[in-house]
């Protein structure tokens, strides 16, 4: 029960601040139905109610260190279906329930399969479940660019997705082959060099 209390409370705080970012009724009633979606794909998958059991011992830190939320939040639009959902995956993420969000993510792609944001926040997703950008979260990735040509959001979560799971190089490989056709952008910049400095170490 304490468990269903705090992911009630968790989607009604969640709901209170889209639906005070947007006036749109019809942004508002999508907001609602992907949290209900959200919610309804825990109960089914993430069994709350099972006793709890000793937590194993975490060999790699990426869901709690994880920098795509956080770029998300800068980089993304925070209103609306698909942030919303992007919201519960990344929540089920840091709880350790990458395959449900998967499950949800593809859910809400099924519902508006051509959302930038869902493919790249999928794309995150497998990363994260796999522990590689494998072959699946390179399609959902070059998906959500074949979406958005112009946009410089899927390169750059590729990379940092390359990144926060090992692959330095890959993401030093992504990032300035983003840079060699956009324009010129410091935070990119400092996100090369991040990756440059931490391949140097792998070697």
């Amino acid at each position: 029960m304490i468990v269903w209390a705090v992911v009630l409370a968790f989607a009604a705080t969640l709901a209170l601040l889209l639906l005070r970012g947007t006036r749109e009724p019809a942004a508002r009633v999508a907001t609602a139905a992907a949290l209900a979606l959200g919610l309804g794909g825990y109960a089914l998958i993430g069994q709350p109610g099972l006793p709890a059991a000793p937590t194993p011992e975490v060999r790699n830190d990426l869901r709690a260190t994880s920098a795509f939320e956080t770029e998300r939040h800068r980089r993304l639009s925070q209103f609306g279906e698909a942030a919303a959902w992007l919201t519960f995956a990344d929540a089920l993420i840091r709880a350790d329930a990458s395959f449900t969000a998967i499950r949800g993510l593809r859910q809400a792609l099924d519902r508006n399969p051509r959302s930038t944001e869902l493919w790249i926040g999928l794309g995150n997703a497998l990363a994260v479940h796999g522990g590689r950008v494998g072959s699946a979260s390179r399609l959902a990735f070059d998906r959500a660019a074949s979406l958005s040509p112009r946009s410089a959001e899927p390169p750059f979560f590729r990379g940092l997705a390359e990144l926060e799971t090992g692959d330095a190089r890959g993401a030093a490989r992504t990032w300035r082959a983003l840079a060699a056709r956009s324009l010129p952008d410091a935070d990119l910049d400092r996100w090369i060099a991040i990756a440059e400095q931490r391949a140097v170490g792998q070697e």
